[in-house]
């Protein structure tokens, strides 16, 4: 099903199995117009307009996650939105903005692409570590080792890439909040800061991050986006 509101076009795409165990299903209207309302000042500059494949992922916690599609889909989605029911059930309409241009950051900038690329490197090295681990005892070790880690290493987005989209998202709400007339109207630069700052309310995370994490921590990228919005 294909539902076109407020200039933002969201196809409903439903996932007979989620990654790592976790399950998906397919979006409500209610939801499919809250997506779409929130979207539109950020999507309003775009053309051509991204048109995203929507799935709703059966969790509590507060999430959202760009992905590219599968083969199939590519000629009806250019990627894919994961919203947790946490974030929707959760957050205010602000706050799950601030998440969503984040996402929409990801897209815009190309992260999507270099994921993609990423992917199809590291399914063909697990093809090969496979491949070795059916050979001998000593190829069993050596070619799991090499699939955990290409795992490690192949990331969807990187610490960078993570920074980058906290910025650009910042920038978009700024720009939607000076142009944008309609509902859902972007408060502003720091709408960002004040959705990362939920986020940390709500995790677990530290400093650490910065070290050992694929993220930067989130009190870090809280200190990065005020800096920027500061230097506006």
């Amino acid at each position: 099903m294909i539902s076109a509101m407020h200039g933002m076009v969201i196809v409903v795409l439903v996932f007979l199995a989620g990654c790592a165990g976790k399950t998906t299903r397919q979006a409500e209207e209610a939801e499919l117009r809250r997506m779409a309302s929130l979207m539109a000042p950020l999507e309003a500059p775009l053309d051509p307009k991204p048109r995203a494949c929507l799935v709703i992922e059966n969790t509590e916690q507060i999430n959202a996650a760009v992905t590219f599609v599968s083969s199939d889909d590519e000629g009806r989605c250019t990627h894919s939105l994961v919203v947790t029911e946490g974030a929707l059930r959760s957050l205010t309409d602000e706050q799950l903005q601030a998440i969503l241009v984040h996402e929409l950051s990801h897209y815009t900038l190309g992260h999507l692409d270099a994921y993609a690329k990423r992917h199809k490197i590291k399914m063909a090295f697990k093809s090969v570590f496979f491949v070795i681990s059916q050979i001998t005892w000593i190829g069993y070790a050596i070619g799991n080792v090499g699939s955990l880690a290409t795992d490690a290493v192949s990331n969807a987005y990187t610490r960078e890439d993570e920074t980058a989209a906290d910025l650009e998202g910042a920038k978009f709400l700024r720009e939607a909040s000076l142009k944008w007339h309609g509902p859902n109207r972007p408060s502003g630069c720091d709408q960002m800061t004040k959705m990362l700052e939920v986020l940390r309310q709500h995790s677990d995370d530290s400093l650490w991050a910065d070290y050992l994490g694929d993220h930067p921590s989130l009190p870090t990228r809280i200190l990065v986006v005020q800096a920027y919005c500061a230097s506006l």
